[in-house]
């Protein structure tokens, strides 16, 4: 069986992966159609840009189609997955090829909080103990930054319109939506994540773990500089629910 992941950034995408993997019949990759199962070597580990750039080249990422084939050929366990931003998906080849596979599994996974998505996405930059350190196994200094109101809020309606975009185009597949804020219990996933994902790719239920730890805190006011100017420009919007 195969499945696939498919997210916008910093939805906990890494932590359902690993948790994937923590189950002895699936073998969960990460973002498979820009490279992400290409060996880095140590000197590009902590420099993000180098990083996609010699993913993409050695993956040969310009061609989607032989990269969806042959993890569609491969039977190397049970049930194989990867996970796939929304901007892996647009392209007419890559949505030609999950028109003729529906009985590819979906796990469509979003976060409620849009602010906290986007802030998250501002802090992958901000140096903590190394340049580029988007998840950890320990805790980490907290960093901040100052966001624009106005490009929050395109941000938090493009994310919006892509997720109900993709529950439309994977209407003909079985899927199931997973809510990053629902989803983690603990260190691993809550007891009704992990039976849904049990459910739909027909895998014993086990408890379902992860080794990460949550690296920004919860109160967006201890991350975000500019935290009054943000309520004020979102009190009475729609996006007030999404404030501290």
């Amino acid at each position: 069986m195969k499945a696939v992941i498919i997210t916008s950034q910093r939805s906990g995408s890494n932590f359902l992966r690993n948790c994937l993997n923590s189950h002895p019949m699936v073998s969960c990759e990460g973002e498979l159609l820009i490279g992400a199962n290409v060996a880095l070597p140590n000197i590009l580990k902590y420099r993000r840009t180098p990083v996609k750039i010699y993913r993409y080249i050695c993956s040969r990422a310009w061609n989607p189609l032989r990269i969806l084939e042959e993890f569609y050929a491969r039977e190397d366990a049970p049930v194989g997955a990867f996970k796939a931003m929304y901007n892996h998906l647009t392209s007419k080849t890559v949505q030609d090829f999950f028109s003729r596979h529906t009985d590819i599994r979906i796990i469509h996974l979003r976060r409620d909080n849009l602010l906290k998505q986007y802030v998250s996405k501002m802090l992958l930059g901000k140096k903590r103990d190394h340049p580029w350190q988007p998840h950890s196994t320990k805790k980490l200094p907290i960093v901040s930054t100052r966001i624009s109101p106005n490009s929050a809020v395109q941000n938090m309606k493009r994310v919006a319109a892509q997720f109900v975009y993709f529950e439309d185009f994977f209407a003909h597949h079985k899927k199931i939506t997973l809510v990053y804020e629902q989803m983690i219990e603990g260190s691993g996933l809550s007891d009704h994540a992990a039976s849904e994902v049990s459910r739909l790719l027909n895998i014993e239920y086990k408890p379902l773990s992860c080794e990460f730890v949550k690296v920004n805190p919860n109160e967006l006011r201890l991350i975000v500089e500019n935290y009054d100017e943000i309520v004020s420009a979102f009190r009475g919007t729609e996006f007030e629910r999404y404030l501290d």
